[in-house]
């Protein structure tokens, strides 16, 4: 009896000792992390560099947007509107109009509905819109 209860001990420790090894050894591959940001997110995010205002800034004001958010929609709207600005690409022009109807409420954005007016009315992507054909 007292060589089974000696059997059952070694058992565990062994038991015990390759559990601690895998765990060792998982913790070892682990990429790197900032302990920074998991003991204080709230410190980590306001130290983290701004999205750049490349393709990555644009899909999360999308994802933002397509999720209902008011003030993302207006963001990607006048980003995109911006980016055509510089580029030409009526591409650009078109999504924005396409987010501006996804808001219809447009109280809280008066002034990018004057700008759409005021600039892009003559274009062919803006031409026959709501916002066109309101402001004739």
């Amino acid at each position: 009896m007292k060589a089974m209860w000696i059997i059952q001990v070694i058992g565990g420790f062994a038991a015990g000792a390759i559990v601690s090894g895998a765990l060792v050894a998982f913790a070892m591959n682990r990429p790197p992390q900032n302990d920074a940001a998991t003991l204080n997110p709230a410190r980590a995010a306001a130290a983290a560099p701004p999205l750049p205002m490349g393709q990555s800034w644009l899909d999360l004001l999308r994802n933002e947007a397509a999720s209902g958010d008011d003030l993302s929609n207006r963001e990607l709207a006048t980003a995109l509107i911006d980016r055509y600005d510089l580029s030409g690409d009526p591409d650009e022009l078109y999504e924005a109009m396409v987010w501006v109807d996804r808001r219809w409420d447009l109280s809280g954005n008066a002034e990018l509905s004057q700008r759409i007016v005021a600039n892009y009315c003559g274009q062919r992507v803006v031409r026959w819109h709501w916002l066109c054909l309101l402001g004739e």
